[in-house]
C-alpha cells in the first residue's frame, strides 16, 4: 500500500481567479521560491467554453538529505503538472507527478481550489499526497515511503505562508491589471457599438440616396411622358389645322365655281 496523506482544507482570503494569477507568477522562477530552477509550459488548450488545460514541466532542487540523493543518484527532480481551470464552475484542479525516478517511485500530488462555501470572494484549498516505491530497497521500502511523505508534510505550512506572501506582494498589481483589462473590454465593446451604429447610418444614407435617385428618375420619366403627350397633341392639332385649311380652301373653290356658272347663265339669256 502506498503512503498517503490528505491535508485539512485551507482558506485563502482572495477570489479564486486572483489566486490563480498569483500562483502562476512563481514560474519559471521567483525569489520567494528559490528551489524552482526552471519551468516551461509544454501544452495549453482553451476549450470553447473558456476552460483551460495546461501542462507544465518544472525542474526543482531535491529537498532531501545527502544519503537520499546518493541512494537514488539524483541532483534535481523534474515534475509534470497538469492543471485544469474550470471557469464555468470556478474550480481549479492540479495533478502533479514525478518524471524523475518514475520507474522506481511514484509520487502524486492533487490539489483542488474551489470557491469558499461561505464567501464567494475567497477560495478554499485541499491537498492530497501519495508516495509509492516501485522497487524493493533492501527491506526499507516502507520506511523510505514514510520518510518522503513526512518530508512532504513538513513543507505544507511553509508553502502556505509563501502563498500568503505572494498574495500580498501582488495584490495591488493584479487588481490594477484586472481593472485595466476590464476597462479595455468595455472600450472595445463601446467601439464595436459605435461602428455598428455608423454602419447603420451609412446604410440608411445609401437607401435615402437610392430613393432620391428613384424619385428623380420618376420625375424625369413623367416629364418625358408629358413632353411626348404635348408633342402628340401639337402634332394632332397641326393635322387638324391642316385638314381644316384644306376644307376651307375646298369650300372657297366650290363657292367661286358656283358664282362663275351663275354669271355665265345670265350672259346667255
Amino acid at each position: 500500500m502506498p503512503a498517503s496523506h490528505t491535508f485539512p482544507a485551507y482558506t485563502y482570503e482572495c477570489p479564486l481567479e486572483f489566486y490563480w494569477e498569483v500562483y502562476n507568477k512563481r514560474f519559471p522562477n521567483h525569489p520567494l521560491f528559490p528551489f524552482i530552477i526552471d519551468s516551461e509550459i509544454i501544452e495549453q488548450i482553451t476549450e470553447e467554453n473558456g476552460n483551460e488545460k495546461r501542462i507544465r514541466k518544472t525542474k526543482l532542487e531535491v529537498d532531501a538529505p545527502g544519503w537520499f540523493k546518493t541512494l537514488f543518484d539524483i541532483k534535481y527532480s523534474v515534475f509534470i503538472e497538469e492543471s485544469y481551470h474550470d471557469k464555468v464552475n470556478r474550480k481549479i484542479t492540479i495533478k502533479t507527478t514525478n518524471e524523475t525516478l518514475s520507474t522506481k517511485a511514484k509520487m502524486l500530488d492533487i490539489t483542488v481550489y474551489e470557491v469558499h462555501p461561505e464567501n464567494p470572494n475567497w477560495c478554499q484549498f485541499t491537498q492530497t499526497g501519495t508516495v509509492e516505491l516501485l522497487v524493493s530497497v533492501l527491506g526499507f521500502q516502507k520506511k523510505i515511503e514514510k520518510y518522503v511523505l513526512d518530508l512532504y508534510k513538513s513543507r505544507y505550512d511553509e508553502s502556505r505562508e509563501l502563498d500568503k506572501k505572494m498574495v500580498e506582494l501582488y495584490r495591488e498589481e493584479i487588481l490594477k491589471e484586472q481593472e485595466a483589462k476590464k476597462q479595455q473590454e468595455q472600450t472595445s465593446t463601446t467601439t464595436t457599438t459605435e461602428t455598428t451604429e455608423t454602419a447603420t447610418i451609412s446604410t440608411t444614407s445609401i437607401s435615402i440616396e437610392n430613393n432620391a435617385n428613384s424619385s428623380s428618375s420618376s420625375v424625369v420619366s413623367t416629364t418625358q411622358t408629358a413632353t411626348t403627350t404635348t408633342t402628340t397633341i401639337n402634332i394632332e392639332n397641326d393635322s387638324n389645322n391642316t385638314a381644316a385649311s384644306s376644307s376651307s380652301n375646298a369650300l372657297v373653290s366650290s363657292t367661286e365655281g358656283t358664282e362663275l356658272n351663275r354669271q355665265e347663265e345670265e350672259i346667255k339669256v
